[in-house]
């Protein structure tokens, strides 16, 4: 589960983590503790805010009014904004990244830290990946190993022991909370010398929500569905549209796989569509129906199946894929993983429509030939 930025915030400061204070806007009547100047940050589970012009600089009641009309009527990734926040404006020095991840190829906790912060991480990330360490918290925080891996970039001993400091919290949050995602983004440093959490992104395992409270302190405003899970509903397919200026689709044998299969293509640097997950009690018809929505949808040119044949039929399921393929004419590149039960069957369906199939290998590899033929059309 996502969380907004003033809910990711309340929860690093619950592990000692130093938050600037945020102040929820709910109408124009505008709380007399707003300070001004101040910045107006739009609450949505989306990034980029910046660059869609919903964090704003205001110096008067005025102004803020004017603006907070203008953050709300914007949308990001077809997300919606939840709210406004107020924060006092801060006399920023350098901004610095810190966060934690999970690596699905290696099976581990990952952080990360630059001190070169701010907007454009990802672009650093792929354009400067030297500037960018990876340290591995799979097996808890070792201070003075991060230390002196943080010593590659040239920071003071005083400030390399503050980021030390909030590093070792926020690795107990992470774990604490079931995180998925957590980072701090800018971690900022002050004019007083003090680092403090500006930002947060929090993602919680929603396998784990069991266990956790409620952290959300905004309601969440009902997403009109696509037409795709629309459809999906009637055959009792679990179909939710991830990216919508992604071009795979995917379906998938159970959510586990499902997931494992997106995990993989963002690994890679695909951008995914969609996550379809078959369920229980797959038949023909099912797999028939799945790939015709994969295939109607006209914002995805590639398909990647990752199923595998337990209790179901893979040559049952390669019938339903071959159906639909054959019916609606639609030619997107397929690429198949099916293991199991028939699984041979299976195969030699796929082999006569043309599909590269991944056989004997693992996700990985599928996801790379998927890739691989992407980039080469």
């Amino acid at each position: 589960m996502d969380y907004l930025e003033i809910e990711g915030k309340a929860q690093l400061e619950r592990f000692g983590i130093p938050i600037n204070d945020s102040i929820l806007l709910m109408d124009d009547e505008i709380p007399a503790e707003v300070p001004y100047p101040c910045v107006l940050k739009g609450q949505i589970l989306a990034g980029k805010r910046g660059k869609a012009g919903a964090v704003k600089v205001v110096k008067t009641k005025q102004e803020l009014l004017e603006a907070k009309k203008t953050i709300e009527k914007i949308t990001i990734n077809d997300q919606v904004m939840e709210g406004v926040i107020a924060c006092g404006f801060l006399p920023i020095e350098e901004e610095y990244y810190l966060g934690m991840t999970l690596d699905v190829k290696n099976r581990a906790m990952i952080m990360l830290f630059t001190p070169f912060g701010g907007m454009d991480i990802e672009e650093l990330a792929e354009t400067s990946p030297e500037k960018l360490l990876r340290f591995d918290c799979t097996n808890g925080f070792n201070e003075e190993a991060f230390k002196k891996a943080v010593s590659v970039f040239d920071l003071s001993e005083k400030r390399v022991n503050q980021v030390a400091d909030i590093a070792g919290k926020l690795v107990k949050a992470c774990f604490a909370l079931d995180a998925t995602t957590i980072e701090i983004n800018p971690l900022a440093l002050l004019k007083d010398d003090t680092l403090m959490a500006i930002d947060a992104k929090l993602v919680i395992d929603d396998n784990a929500l069991y266990r956790q409270g409620d952290y959300t302190l905004l309601p969440r405003t009902a997403q009109e569905k696509s037409p795709q899970e629309i459809e999906a509903e009637k055959h009792d397919l679990t179909y939710v549209e991830v990216d919508s200026e992604g071009t795979i689709g995917t379906m998938a044998g159970g959510a586990g796989i499902g997931m494992a299969t997106m995990d993989t293509i963002f690994y890679y640097g695909g951008r995914v569509n969609n996550f379809l997950d078959l369920g229980g009690g797959v038949t023909a018809e099912k797999t028939y129906q799945a790939m015709r929505i994969l295939l109607q949808n006209e914002k995805t040119d590639y398909i990647l199946v990752n199923i595998f044949g337990g209790i179901n039929n893979c040559a049952d399921m390669a019938e339903g894929i071959e159906r639909a393929y054959k019916e609606l004419g639609i030619n997107k590149t397929v690429v198949v993983k099916s293991r199991g039960f028939n699984q041979e069957q299976g195969w030699s369906i796929y082999e006569k429509l043309g599909f590269p199939q991944t056989k004997y290998g693992t996700t990985d590899e599928a996801v790379q030939t998927l890739l691989a033929l992407k980039g080469a059309q």
